[in-house]
């Protein structure tokens, strides 16, 4: 079933026994930062903003008490006086008492202001309700499976970036990967408008919503009301020198998907081996060679990504995954499965071989990162030892024959190296290596965090070459810790029950097998591959290269 995101796109991991040992299995990821337009504010939100800033100056310090000791400046511990005052000035001489929730929203906001401020803009405190909807992220599903269809991220003060538009949906069609909503009008919801209660019990209703004014939690209540709307999308139109930022208005309301070809019904996944054998949208009629006629009007994932330019290969496969992640299925009987994006690849690579195919395009465009886990497995799949020097065979490899595939770096509270090893099943769906790899990766400025990490993993091991234009550059990692204290929250069953704050923050710089660290800098195709950035473009340099 096809997955809307809301929320910041967070990738998860199960909580280790050994906190102290940071054994990280998930990193966070968001998409390249675009340029925020200016933009006037109503006198409501200046006001709202004054007071918020009050509040993230005072309640922040709670973090300071959590994590004692990290405060090695003066600053910081005057800092700590001056917070408390406020702390003392709130309780005690504020005209009106403030409501318990009142205090649990501000407390979350205030320390996700004071990580992000004093640098780690990566980082989130989060509220008991707010950390168990991270862990159950189909706590906000939408009630009869309809979805718009598209997978966002939340990039607070802008908007909303689409990261990729889901096959047969609604949206489908009418947004692309790059798409950043602004601003939402003419709002219908389920029920009238959609609302938040504020907590005096008064409910605020949203005709139009503007993104960029409003903090996450907000603009996720909100849109899990929303059953028809107006967006307005910033997008970037023409190619080159001709391209410019266009604002459209694009109608849209829920629906139920229907998939492409149920026998393959993949959330992460999405290929072509060939007509029968495939996940994608394709046109609707062919001619009498049995080639696909383009109608206009018609739009379909096959012709957008110039999957026709296929064909000119021989024994040849496309791949693209979405994003490294899993989700939850809910049984009636109250069973849960999850399914990874690992798991789904093993699967699509397994008919691959089957089929007889040789190459892979492996297309990580748009890819925004996520489960360090899942990565790990699927970069198992794709890489061997058999281009490294017997040097680099001996420090890449552990007692278990296993390869490395990415090392974690963390310096505080002590410098700690987290290896990541995976055993190569690479021989399962490819030949030996000859002089040229059997794998094409394609990237862009949005393959980030995770993807970027399998980029580097098989450019090490030397099994694929990029193609495209060059990566986001995040190499540092992500990991959460709950902390001792708790609050109640109402869970999927609608039970109350006691749940911990947790805080998210960056802990850590990942690198490649051979000792390379990309923040900032990111992954840059060799020249011949380098500035390629439509589809058919990279169609005709894996053509070029394995012809």
């Amino acid at each position: 079933m096809a997955k809307d995101f809301f929320d910041e796109e967070y990738e998860k991991k199960t909580q280790q026994e050994e906190q102290q040992k940071h054994d990280l299995d998930s990193w966070y990821s968001r998409p390249a930062p675009v340029e925020e337009s200016a933009k006037r504010s109503k006198p409501l939100y200046i006001t709202l903003l004054c007071i918020a800033l009050v509040l993230c100056i005072a309640f922040g310090w709670v973090l300071g008490y959590v994590f004692q000791g990290i405060r090695g400046t003066s600053a910081a511990e005057e800092g700590g006086e001056i917070l408390n005052t406020v702390i003392d000035y709130l309780q005690n001489n504020y005209y009106k008492d403030i409501p318990e929730e009142q205090w649990t929203r501000a407390i979350e906001l205030s320390g996700t202001a004071l990580m992000q401020y004093a640098g780690d803009r990566f980082s989130q405190l989060m509220s008991p309700q707010t950390y168990y909807n991270f862990n159950y992220p189909t706590s906000s599903a939408v009630s009869n499976d309809e979805v718009f269809g598209l997978s966002m991220s939340i990039n607070e003060g802008i908007g909303l970036y689409v990261s990729s538009v889901t096959a047969n949906s609604s949206a489908y069609g009418k947004f692309f990967p790059g798409d950043i909503i602004l601003r939402l009008s003419d709002i219908v919801g389920y029920d009238g408008l959609p609302f938040i209660e504020g907590s005096d019990g008064v409910k605020v209703e949203f005709e139009q919503l503007n993104l960029g004014e409003w903090a996450s939690t907000t603009i996720q209540t909100v849109l899990s009301q929303v059953k028809k709307a107006t967006f307005h999308v910033l997008r970037i139109v023409g190619d080159g020198n001709d391209a410019h930022y266009s604002i459209e208005e694009i109608e849209l309301e829920r629906s139920v998907i229907t998939p492409v070809n149920p026998q393959y019904n993949y959330t992460f996944i999405e290929f072509y081996f060939d007509d029968e054998h495939r996940n994608i949208s394709v046109p609707s009629n062919k001619d009498g060679e049995g080639n696909y006629v383009i109608t206009d009007g018609e739009y379909t994932t096959y012709q957008e990504r110039s999957i026709d330019k296929l064909l000119e290969l021989d024994k040849t496969g496309y791949v693209r995954i979405d994003q490294f992640m899993d989700y939850v299925e809910y049984s009636p009987t109250g069973k849960t499965t999850t399914v990874s994006a690992s798991q789904e690849f093993k699967t699509v690579m397994e008919l691959f071989k089957s089929l007889g195919l040789k190459h892979l395009v492996l297309d990580l465009k748009g890819n925004p990162g996520g489960n360090v886990s899942y990565v790990t497995e699927i970069a198992g799949m794709l890489v061997t030892d058999a281009k490294l020097t017997a040097e680099q065979r001996s420090k890449l490899t552990n007692s278990n024959s296993e390869l490395l595939i990415t090392y974690l770096e963390i310096p505080k509270p002590a410098t700690i190296r987290q290896n990541y090893y995976q055993a190569s099943s690479y021989y399962s769906y490819f030949d030996p290596i000859e002089d040229k790899c059997d794998i094409v990766v394609w990237t862009d400025g949005n393959s980030a965090s995770a993807s970027e990490l399998l980029t580097g993993t098989l450019r090490d091991y030397g099994t694929a070459v990029q193609m495209g234009t060059t990566t986001y550059g995040k190499g540092i990692a992500q990991t959460w810790q709950e902390l001792p204290f708790t609050g109640k929250v109402t869970t999927l069953n609608k039970e109350v029950i006691d749940y911990p704050w947790a805080v998210y923050y960056t802990c850590a710089s990942y690198y490649s097998p051979l000792g390379t660290n990309i923040h900032g800098v990111g992954y840059v195709p060799s020249s011949s591959y380098n500035n390629l950035s439509s589809y058919a473009q990279l169609w005709n340099a894996a053509i070029n290269y394995w012809n």
